[in-house]
């Protein structure tokens, strides 16, 4: 087993997750968390420089699902992490690329790329060495789009309550005021136009067992699991409980609230 610990240049959110994304972690990451939403392409596209983009940039790709859902939608795609385990697990897909480098130096040329995104990964990084590099590769006019989900997931009441307590005892404000300065970052760099934040929401259908094991791809709640912490020390076993008693086997509805943070230079 390789531990990957966090990049340099990494914020410290990826200093406390960074640990836990190797092994089974990053196999189960691609099967457990949510594909990002038809409607956010649908909002990049409509806002680039060029219909199709000659170049999509994805940086903190991980296993690909930000990344291989724009094949066919851009004539080029590179997906960057520096992460070997996420890479090893990453979808493949006609167009796409992968590359294993640090997020801000990227080695891409000048003004190559019309739109950038950070799924989920903006956060990871130091702000103002990654917006440096952002603009940098982006070309006049491009799109750098930086989207989050917000934890936990609307599902079941009770479900939600005791998700929200697991996250809490991985020591994560579930506020997450790493990514509340993300529009205020982007606006005082200088570098864009324009900074706007809209916010977009996904129904996705899951089985009862997966929705126990999402926590699990929750970095800090892996960490802390690798650190010695048991699951009735994170109520693992009372989040699983719940699921049990108030989720169906089958299917279930899970509705994830997207915030999409949008900049032009």
């Amino acid at each position: 087993m390789v531990t990957v610990g966090a990049p340099d240049g990494a914020s410290a959110h990826g200093r406390l997750s960074g640990p836990a994304y190797h092994g089974e972690f990053a196999a189960r990451y691609g099967q457990l968390r949510p594909r990002p939403p038809e409607d956010l392409f649908a909002l990049l596209l409509s806002l680039a420089p060029a219909i199709p983009p000659d170049l999509v940039v994805d940086l903190g790709a991980g296993t690909g699902m930000s990344t291989a859902p724009w094949s066919g939608r851009a004539q080029r795609v590179v997906g960057i992490d520096i992460n070997p385990d996420m890479l090893g697990a990453a979808v493949h897909a006609p167009g796409i690329k992968y590359v294993r480098a640090n997020a801000l130096r990227t080695g891409l040329a000048d003004g190559c790329a019309d739109i950038v995104t950070c799924a989920q990964s903006f956060h990871w990084l130091d702000a103002g060495p990654a917006i440096a590099e952002i603009a940098r590769i982006l070309r006049p006019g491009g799109l750098f789009a930086a989207y989050d989900y917000d934890w936990p997931p609307l599902i079941d009441w009770q479900v939600d309550a005791a998700l929200l307590r697991v996250i809490e005892a991985a020591r994560v404000d579930p506020s997450r005021p790493e990514k509340a300065q993300h529009v205020r970052n982007l606006l005082q760099s200088g570098r864009f136009r324009v900074v706007r934040e809209v916010f977009l929401h996904a129904r996705r259908a899951a089985p009862g067992g997966d929705i126990a094991q999402l926590p699990l791809v929750f970095g800090p709640v892996a960490r802390r699991l690798d650190e010695g912490a048991t699951e009735r020390d994170l109520g693992l076993d009372r989040y699983q409980e719940a699921v049990r008693s108030h989720l169906k086997p089958g299917t279930n509805a899970m509705w994830w609230s997207y915030r999409v943070r949008l900049a032009v230079t």
